[in-house]
């Protein structure tokens, strides 16, 4: 089970926010530098720019023949934060819905499964980004156990459960015992994440 792309925690990417941010934070940053920070062309850069001072948002004064500063005007200052508060707003609505999908999730996963004489509910992550990290939190509230994350990252361990590359899947199935469900924590499936979890699928260990 996963999430469609739409539910993903990202970072709020408004590029007048972010060129209003990068400006504040630093006068001298040029326009180079902002084309490299925002992941956008260079070209865009300098228009997007052109439009802030427009607007009586940035203004923009020369200090040498090739070297220009930008400041923030008052006006700028105030939609800085206009927009900063949007953004604010925006990723608390993106973790509310996260987090309600999650809970569906989980809730379906433990509706009728039998913990046995164990009384354990173990579950296999698939996934350690931002919705995993929210699904953490969720457990907490739910009779599952986290016994192992499977994911690319490189850190050994996942809130103290250990984590396994995707290729020692089987490891991470074994640690977690035969009635483990895996709960895919990503927001978008790949073609290996696929082939994986069909592997799991035939099982009947993919939930």
């Amino acid at each position: 089970m996963t999430f469609s792309d739409r539910h993903e925690v990202s970072r709020h990417a408004d590029p007048t926010h972010q060129i209003l941010e990068e400006i504040d934070a630093s006068a001298d940053v040029s326009q180079r530098r902002l084309s490299a920070n925002l992941g956008i062309a260079l070209g865009l850069t300098n228009s997007l720019l052109k439009g802030l001072v427009r607007r009586g948002w940035v203004r923009m004064s020369r200090v040498k023949r090739q070297r220009v500063r930008y400041l923030l005007t008052p006006t700028g200052l105030a939609e800085k934060a206009r927009l900063s508060r949007q953004a604010l707003q925006q990723a608390l609505d993106r973790y509310r819905t996260a987090r309600m999908h999650v809970h569906e999730m989980f809730a379906k996963t433990s509706a009728g499964w039998d913990a046995g004489a164990a009384g354990v509910k173990p579950v296999v992550f698939y996934g350690s980004g931002e919705l995993a990290e929210i699904g953490f939190i969720c457990l907490q509230e739910t009779d599952l156990t986290l016994v192992a994350v499977v994911d690319t990252c490189d850190r050994a361990r996942f809130f103290d459960v250990p984590t396994f590359a995707p290729d020692r899947v089987a490891d991470a199935l074994e640690l977690a015992g035969p009635q483990a469900r895996v709960l895919v924590m990503a927001a978008v499936r790949s073609e290996s994440l696929e082939r994986e979890l069909a592997a799991i699928g035939e099982s009947g260990r993919n939930a």
